[in-house]
């Protein structure tokens, strides 16, 4: 027979213990919900002082501040970003993790036979913080004052008038085959081991036009010693008032990749995405982040994870296809 009396006993002795586990599971759980518990890192695949580079700590500084966490950065250049982008997509998917990266995060994927990661799979946008703008070039001594003359020059001796780039593949590179294909001309590339020695070879008329990032221009712009003809994207550069924009010449027109944007590990909760998309949308409002992106020459951008998943799928699509009918690769 069983004594109910000390079966009663013996329960109610072992109440305060069976509650106080209650307690830490549902305290666990609750832990579990809250988001983010600790820190957050963002792997930068730029140089400190990089465009890049200053535009997400314009953002992460506030973004700590929103969160109530800290935002460590990690800047891990060179190789293409490869590294940094491969460190992000075998990361946790928890949404601690996260990674700012630009135009080689789509071109790469033409560039390379093999990389260590799916491009498409393996990652989940975040938001799109920014376009930044280029600007077409002309060695003053070829006379060009509008890309109208680039082009009438190119189509009277096609192959003749030679391009430099940083390197191939480069946005500057690919910007230059879109208009020259948007236009029907034919120039000769000649590849740099980065934007400066290009640039430098510009001035001193080794190469006749280029395109290259706005900001590190301005003062030989300024100087006579290089002729802007053209500003990438929609919409002129405040710093250029009187220089068109390609969409003022050819509304509609696509330009090679210039986005900078933030990108996690693939199948972070959605919640947590949104949450990360909202923040960022509204910092990048504020009077303080909108000046240092107009230092930048960056058109900001924001919105959705959604609509900047979008992009990256339209680029993934468009850019590595134009790579590999250019024979460009890497490997």
């Amino acid at each position: 027979m069983f004594d109910i009396r000390a079966i009663i006993r013996t329960l109610v002795r072992l109440a305060p213990a069976a509650l106080a586990v209650a307690g830490l599971v549902a305290g666990a759980v609750q832990a579990q919900d809250k988001w983010p518990a600790h820190s957050l890192k963002i792997i930068v695949a730029y140089p400190p002082g990089a465009t890049g580079d200053i535009m997400v700590r314009a953002v992460s500084t506030r973004l700590s501040e929103e969160l109530g966490q800290p935002v460590v950065i990690e800047n891990r250049a060179g190789g293409a970003g490869i590294s940094a982008a491969d460190a992000v997509a075998k990361a946790t998917p928890d949404g601690y993790t996260l990674l700012l990266d630009g135009p080689n995060h789509v071109s790469n994927v033409g560039m390379f036979k093999r990389l260590p990661y799916d491009t498409a799979k393996d990652f989940a946008a975040v938001s799109n913080l920014g376009v930044t703008q280029t600007v077409l070039l002309a060695y003053p001594g070829t006379g060009f004052k509008t890309a109208d003359d680039l082009v009438k020059a190119a189509k009277a001796a096609p192959g003749k008038i030679n391009f430099g780039s940083a390197g191939n593949g480069t946005a500057g590179h690919l910007s230059m085959e879109l208009f020259a294909r948007h236009y029907g001309i034919k120039m000769t590339h000649v590849p740099y081991k980065g934007a400066t020695p290009a640039l430098t070879d510009l001035m001193g008329g080794q190469v006749q036009v280029l395109f290259t990032g706005l900001p590190p221009t301005l003062a030989n712009i300024q100087a006579g010693r290089a002729i802007p003809l053209v500003v990438s994207g929609g919409r002129r550069a405040p710093q250029l008032p009187n220089v068109p924009s390609m969409n003022d010449l050819s509304p509609g027109y696509e330009d090679a990749p210039a986005w900078f944007g933030l990108f996690t590990t693939a199948g972070v909760p959605k919640n947590i995405l949104n949450e990360l998309s909202k923040k960022i949308d509204a910092i990048l409002k504020e009077p303080a982040v909108v000046n240092t992106m107009n230092n930048q020459a960056v058109v900001i951008v924001g919105g959705t994870s959604e609509e900047f998943e979008a992009t990256v799928k339209k680029d993934l699509q468009r850019v590595p296809a134009l790579i590999r009918s250019l024979g460009i690769t890497v490997e």
